[in-house]
């Protein structure tokens, strides 16, 4: 773990050495990650605010707003005026966290610390992404350039930290593999006398091109994908979601206009053959990646 967080802040160092500080413009190549999505409750104080395909998450409170992910570089507008259709204010926003450190997640995430002046808590292991405006991870450990505003990171979390506003409290658990620091969020809500127990989890998907054998920057991929599987599976939300909206069947289960119904997203089922799906995918490249090296 310790190994881990200091790769990550030598990177740092590096890139800010080499100089590698110029902005590079990365176009959006899914469009559902910037077409609009009406935010809509999940559950209790729990609002989907996301794009249509980039799940981003608000939690309201008696002392004000957890916002958790922010969408791609220019998803601002989107999720800002989802926020305000729910009557929510931006200055509202007390809390800021992501589920990992890519682009698609934080890339608007300074612009609502800015406004807000909430504090900004991302996992260690992916903090330093953050600071860097995405300029360096363990793929550009001498810097690609900044793609996005750099966030000044203010409580840099580990697995099993706390966050508290009011009478919300999240609890993360580190998911890696997507990237090093890739959280899951748990949290209590309450909603008509019951208590739902909700996942906001980062699901173990592998990027293309990404090789879980061999990447001088990550080489404890392999371990960090079959750990966070095996811990996804041990739980059993009553409530799951993602960071992606096909990650969580969100558009299978859920039009614009649907009545409120908590239980669509619970689906326990569908929860666990989404976590196998990914353990089928992650020990297929495995062994074609363990094959091609005998």
């Amino acid at each position: 773990m310790k190994f881990r967080f200091l790769i990550a802040a030598g990177l740092v160092m590096f890139a800010t050495m080499a100089g590698a500080q110029q902005r590079v413009h990365l176009p959006i190549q899914n469009k559902e990650w910037e077409t609009p999505f009406p935010a809509f409750k999940i559950v209790g104080n729990l609002y989907y605010v996301g794009t249509y395909d980039l799940g981003c998450y608000l939690v309201a409170t008696r002392n004000g707003l957890i916002l958790i992910n922010s969408g791609a570089t220019g998803s601002f507008p989107l999720i800002k005026a989802n926020i305000e259709s729910l009557g929510f204010k931006l200055t509202d926003i007390k809390i800021i966290t992501s589920t990992h450190g890519h682009w698609d997640h934080v890339g608007d995430l300074a612009e609502f610390k800015r406004l807000s002046g909430a504090q900004m808590m991302m996992n260690e292991r992916d903090a330093a992404v953050l600071e860097s405006g995405g300029n360096i991870d363990w793929r550009n450990p001498k810097g690609r350039g900044i793609i996005y505003d750099p966030i000044k990171i203010d409580r840099r979390l580990k697995d099993g930290d706390k966050i508290t506003l009011g009478e919300a409290t999240l609890t993360t658990h580190l998911s890696p593999g997507h990237t090093m620091g890739a959280t899951s969020f748990s949290l209590p809500v309450q909603d008509g006398g019951r208590t739902y127990n909700v996942l906001i989890a980062n699901m173990p998907g592998i990027n293309a091109g990404v090789k879980l054998l061999g990447s001088p920057g990550y080489p404890n991929m392999s371990q960090d994908f079959a750990y966070t599987i095996a811990n996804l599976k041990k739980m059993s939300p009553d409530i799951w979601l993602s960071s992606h909206a096909g990650q969580f069947n969100l558009h299978q289960v859920y039009k614009p206009g649907d009545p409120y119904n908590p239980a669509r997203f619970g689906d326990a089922g569908a929860y666990r053959a989404k976590i196998q799906g990914y353990d089928d995918a992650y020990r297929k490249q495995l062994q074609d990646e363990m094959a091609r090296t005998q």
